[in-house]
C-alpha cells in the first residue's frame, strides 16, 4: 500500500517549490528585465511545471509581486547587516561606504529598479507591492537614523539629508550598470563620506569603539580641511 506524505513533509515541498518560483522569477528579472519575464523560462529555471505555479499562485503577476517583496526584505537585510558590523566597529568608515556602494549597484538593486519602473503601468501590480514598497523606504530611513546621528539636525533635517544620500547611492548605481564602473565606484569613495558624512556621527552597537570612532572622525575632519 502506497504510503501518503506526511503533512510537514509536505509543507516543506510546498515551501520549496514556493521559494524555486520566486528565485527562478528574480533571476529572469535582473537578466531579462521587467518586460522580459515569462512564464516558461521561469518554471524551466525553477524545475516545475506550470500547474504548480498556478496552483500556489494565482497568476504570474502575483507570483512578480511576491519576489518584488522577496527582494526587497533582501535588499533591507543586506543594508541592516552593513550597518551592523559599521556599528561593531568590525568595517570603518571607508569599507562602509564601499559596501553601500556596492549595494545599490548590485542584482537586488538592479531588480529593485526593474520592478520599480515596470509596476507603474500595472494597477495590479502597483497595489499588491505598495505596502512592501512603504515598509521598505522605512527600512531604509532607518538604515541612516540608526547608523548615523547628526547633531544639531532636526528630525526633518536628517529625513532630507540621508534621502539625499540615497539617491546618490541610487545614481551610483545606475551609473555603473551603464559601464562606468571604476568610475562611479572612485567617485563615491571620495565624495560621499565628506558630503553625507562629515558631521555625522556613527552610533556604536559596541562601547569600547566610541574612543576609536572619535579618533577617526577627528583625521577624516583634519584630512578634509
Amino acid at each position: 500500500m502506497k504510503k501518503k506524505l506526511s503533512t510537514p513533509r509536505r509543507i516543506r515541498d510546498t515551501d520549496r517549490t514556493i521559494a524555486a518560483l520566486k528565485k527562478a522569477t528574480i533571476e529572469q528579472l535582473i537578466s531579462n528585465g521587467f518586460s522580459g519575464l515569462s512564464i516558461i523560462p521561469i518554471v524551466k529555471k525553477a524545475g516545475v511545471s506550470q500547474g504548480a505555479l498556478f496552483y500556489h499562485f494565482t497568476s504570474k503577476d502575483e507570483l512578480i509581486a511576491e519576489a518584488f517583496k522577496e527582494i526587497l526584505e533582501e535588499f533591507a537585510t543586506r543594508m541592516r547587516q552593513i550597518s551592523a558590523r559599521f556599528r561593531k566597529g568590525i568595517t570603518d568608515q571607508d569599507a562602509f561606504v564601499t559596501e553601500i556602494g556596492e549595494a545599490f549597484s548590485s542584482d537586488l538593486f538592479i531588480g529593485c529598479m526593474e520592478m520599480s519602473l515596470g509596476i507603474r503601468s500595472d494597477q495590479f501590480l502597483s497595489s499588491s507591492v505598495d505596502g512592501a514598497i512603504r515598509k521598505w523606504r522605512t527600512a531604509l530611513q532607518d538604515f541612516w537614523t540608526q547608523t548615523f546621528d547628526l547633531p544639531g539636525a532636526s528630525e526633518e533635517e536628517a529625513i532630507v539629508h540621508w534621502a539625499m544620500a540615497s539617491n546618490t547611492l541610487r545614481g551610483h548605481g545606475f551609473t555603473k550598470s551603464f559601464g562606468m564602473e571604476s568610475l562611479a565606484t572612485d567617485r563615491l569613495q571620495r565624495g560621499f563620506a565628506k558630503i553625507y558624512l562629515r558631521e555625522a556621527r556613527m552610533r556604536p552597537l559596541n562601547p569600547d569603539i566610541v574612543l576609536s570612532l572619535k579618533a577617526s572622525t577627528t583625521k577624516t575632519d583634519g584630512e578634509i580641511q
